[in-house]
C-alpha cells in the first residue's frame, strides 16, 4: 500500500530522478493588465514568459510517418512534435494559463496538458505541436 510517507518521498526525490535530463524551456501565457470597471471583462492583455526546466522528449517523425493530422473513424487527430514534463512547483500558479512553449528556438502550440503524479500531483505533462 502506498503511504503518505511514500508520496512525500517520491515528490521530494523527483528532482534527483530527472537530474541531468532537463533542458531550459520558456512557457508563455497571457496576463490581464486591465479590466473594464463596470463589467470586469479583460480589456488589456500582455504576453508573459517564464523560463523553467523540463524533461524534453522530441517525438520522432518516423513514428508518425511524418503526418501531423490524420483521420481515425472520421475524427481528425493531431500528433504532437514534443513531449514535456515540467515540475508542478515551477508553474503551479500559471498552469491553466499556459498557451505556448518555446524550446530550442521553436514555438510550440499546446495540444494537451495533464497534471500527473502518484498520490499527489508533482508534474505537468505537455504535448506540443511546432508552429514556427
Amino acid at each position: 500500500m502506498l503511504t503518505e510517507h511514500d508520496i512525500a518521498w517520491m515528490k521530494a526525490n523527483r528532482a534527483e530522478l530527472v537530474a541531468n535530463r532537463t533542458s531550459t524551456i520558456i512557457v508563455k501565457y497571457k496576463d490581464v493588465t486591465e479590466r473594464d470597471p463596470f463589467t470586469n471583462e479583460p480589456i488589456g492583455e500582455t504576453e508573459v514568459s517564464r523560463t523553467v526546466q523540463s524533461v524534453v522528449t522530441e517525438i520522432s517523425s518516423a513514428t508518425g510517418a511524418g503526418a501531423d493530422r490524420r483521420l481515425e473513424n472520421g475524427i481528425e487527430v493531431e500528433d504532437g512534435d514534443i513531449w514535456l514534463s515540467i515540475a508542478i512547483d515551477d508553474v503551479a500558479d500559471i498552469v491553466d494559463k499556459i498557451e505556448r512553449i518555446e524550446y530550442d528556438g521553436k514555438q510550440y502550440e499546446i495540444l494537451a496538458k495533464d497534471k500527473k503524479g502518484i498520490g499527489e500531483i508533482n508534474r505537468i505533462e505537455v504535448l506540443g505541436l511546432v508552429i514556427s
